[in-house]
């Protein structure tokens, strides 16, 4: 089976200031933050970097950054394989490492191999460095998600090709007006048969698995960031915010106001 990341550098190195300091990132980025500190804005949020503290980068997120004290740092650049069949979601921003010690552990065994080009050590230095990523995963809210079934619709045990190629246009493009058509002419196929196939391997429409995606992203939001209710409906893909208003009070009984204050 295809690994879920492909990884493409990973090195220690210091700055008194970053090469690019705004932007966004070519391909998804890990620092992990070793010594010195820095300030980072990051989808409008501001905040300072500093010494064990560890950053993800998507390649599709602008950021401003800029040195406070000269860092050194490790540097991870990695992107999604396209090929593996199912998606692991990233959490972005700074990851805060509940079992420290594990991620320590990975990255002193990855320092201590890093000048060696055994064929053994180099297979060992990705298997630590997947590791590294499948913690960040395993300690976010997207892992604890997989355990509801509503959440999944039984993705878990879905091995229909077309459906898991549909499944990953619709999160890919989440943000965006979804049409089946659209899907459809990604994965090949016509919207009576994709129903069909969401139906036999998801128990659901391929509609009733945009709302529940758009729904479970909304949920995340408004319990685990600052982003005002109606960037929130941006980023779930809803055109306006009282659309998104009435289709999450239709959809969890509570307005998205609400919901934050009692779950968040």
């Amino acid at each position: 089976m295809e690994k879920p990341f492909e990884f493409i550098e990973c090195k220690l190195d210091w700055r008194k200031e970053f090469k690019v300091t705004d932007g966004h990132q070519p391909t998804y980025a890990f620092f992990f933050l070793k010594e010195g500190s820095f300030q980072l804005k990051m989808d409008g949020i501001e905040t300072v970097v500093k010494e064990n503290d560890c950053v993800i980068f998507s390649d599709d997120m602008n950021f401003f950054r800029s040195v406070i004290s000269p860092i050194s740092f490790l540097y991870l650049q990695f992107r999604v394989n396209p090929k593996c069949p199912f998606h692991i979601h990233i959490p972005i921003g700074i990851v805060n490492f509940r079992n420290h010690s594990r991620f320590l552990d990975s990255v002193q065994k990855y320092e201590a191999l890093m000048d060696t080009d055994d064929i053994r050590a180099i297979y060992y230095r990705e298997h630590l460095l997947e590791d590294i990523l499948l913690q960040a995963f395993a300690e976010s809210d997207h892992f604890a998600e997989l355990g509801s079934p509503s959440a999944n619709y039984g993705l878990i045990n879905c091995h229909d090709t077309v459906v898991l190629q549909a499944v990953k246009y619709i999160m890919k493009n989440i943000r965006c007006k979804l049409h089946i058509e659209d899907i459809c002419r990604d994965v090949g196929t016509n919207p009576s048969t994709l129903n069909f196939k969401f139906h036999k391997e998801l128990s659901c429409s391929v509609w009733d698995y945009i709302i529940e995606a758009r729904m479970k992203s909304a949920r995340h939001y408004l319990t685990s960031t600052t982003y005002t209710i109606a960037e929130i409906a941006g980023r779930c893909g809803f055109d306006n915010i009282y659309y998104f208003s009435t289709s999450f009070r239709k959809y969890h009984g509570t307005s998205p106001t609400d919901f934050r204050n009692r779950y968040r």
